[in-house]
């Protein structure tokens, strides 16, 4: 893969960062963080305006057919941004609908990339096989709960896993008679834990069955993993430069503290660090949207990024001393969201195990 930008890669960041800088000053993310205002459907209008919600969605169902590293792009800015909002999980959803099509898919995909309804996607290593912490479906009913859905507090609907006939499914479930419940986490996507109650399943579609099923479910494991290294790399970068400017601008003993060596070589680690988690996310993207079977990438990067992410987490608070403790500084606004995603899809054993399972080889833990 090219290590810079296209043409067209380069203009979608442009505009994806000069409008996320302009509708969402740190101001405003104060304000999502305290609960003081949520993303509106207006805000969603806007994203599917932009083409944003469904860049990956094939122009029949109303998309712009782009490749996943060209959505990569927009997701890496909405990390970069800070802002805490469902272009990741829309653009999964957009992914899995595009994997399953039909009349009624299709359908789904234009109200999904037209901003009408909000689509997400449970998160896929949450799922179960045996249907224990997922809906089941057995005599037109659905019966289950899916712990921490993201976005799943203003989500129309949710893809997620099913037993169907005693066999694995995936399907797309409509949450209007789900009963939701907020989870407060870290990164502030609004999760809930959703449960259906033995409610009638009107307006399920079925996307994929037996094998089929399993498979989109590595996919789309893989899939949300890469796109959840993205955001992070452009979490990690604005707190990167955000840490240099500082450390350029604090005077202590007469001088900035960014000509003292030490704070130098903390500013240079974290730089490198942050690269190396950002090249190897892409890269592990573009393996897996050349063959998708090929995933170990994807858990290498992965691993690699649990480390890199701490070191970057650790050294910019650091650096910031005492501002970088207190809330009134918009550091933590970031590095929560660091913290949370380093931990999501698993820790660095269970990377350890993903990369032996996709290699063929044994499981062994990891010694760091």
């Amino acid at each position: 893969m090219l290590f810079a930008d296209s043409e067209t890669q380069k203009l979608l960041r442009d505009t994806a960062r000069a409008f996320l800088r302009d509708r969402y000053p740190w101001e405003r993310l104060y304000a999502l963080e305290r609960g003081e205002a949520q993303l509106s459907p207006g805000d969603l209008k806007e994203f599917a305006g932009l083409g944003w919600l469904g860049l990956v969605a094939p122009e029949t169902a109303g998309g712009a057919g782009a490749s996943l590293l060209d959505a990569a792009v927009a997701i890496e800015e909405f990390g970069y941004a800070g802002v805490p909002a469902p272009v990741l999980v829309a653009n999964l959803a957009a992914y899995v609908l595009a994997a399953a099509p039909s009349p009624e898919s299709v359908r789904h995909s234009l109200d999904l990339t037209g901003g009408a309804r909000l689509y997400t996607v449970a998160e896929a290593n949450r799922w179960t096989g045996d249907g224990v912490a997922a809906p089941s479906s057995e005599g037109g009913w659905l019966s289950g709960s899916l712990p921490l859905v993201p976005f799943g507090g203003a989500a129309d609907y949710v893809i997620a896993p099913l037993s169907s006939d005693g066999a694995p499914a995936i399907a797309l479930l409509s949450l209007e008679v789900a009963r939701r419940e907020p989870v407060r986490v870290l990164d502030r996507a609004d999760y809930c834990d959703v449960r259906f109650e033995d409610v009638l399943a009107d307006g399920v579609t079925l996307l994929a069955e037996g094998t089929r099923a399993e498979e989109m479910r590595n996919r789309l494991d893989a899939l949300s993993t890469a796109f959840g290294l993205i955001e992070l790399a452009g979490l990690m970068q604005r707190v990167t430069e955000m840490t240099a400017e500082y450390i350029s601008n604090r005077v202590q003993f007469g001088q900035p503290i960014a000509k003292f060596q030490a704070a130098r070589h903390h500013a240079a680690d974290m730089l490198m660090q942050t690269q190396t988690a950002r090249w190897a996310a892409f890269h592990a993207l573009d393996r897996f949207e050349n063959d998708p079977r090929d995933t170990a990438e994807i858990w290498l990067a992965k691993h690699w990024a649990i480390r890199a992410s701490q070191a970057v987490f650790e050294l910019t608070h650091l650096l910031h001393g005492g501002v970088g403790v207190g809330t009134e500084y918009p550091l933590h606004l970031l590095t929560q969201s660091v913290a949370a995603w380093a931990v999501r899809a698993g820790d660095m054993n269970e990377m350890v195990s993903r990369i032996n399972g996709s290699l063929g080889l044994a499981g062994t833990r990891s010694s760091a």
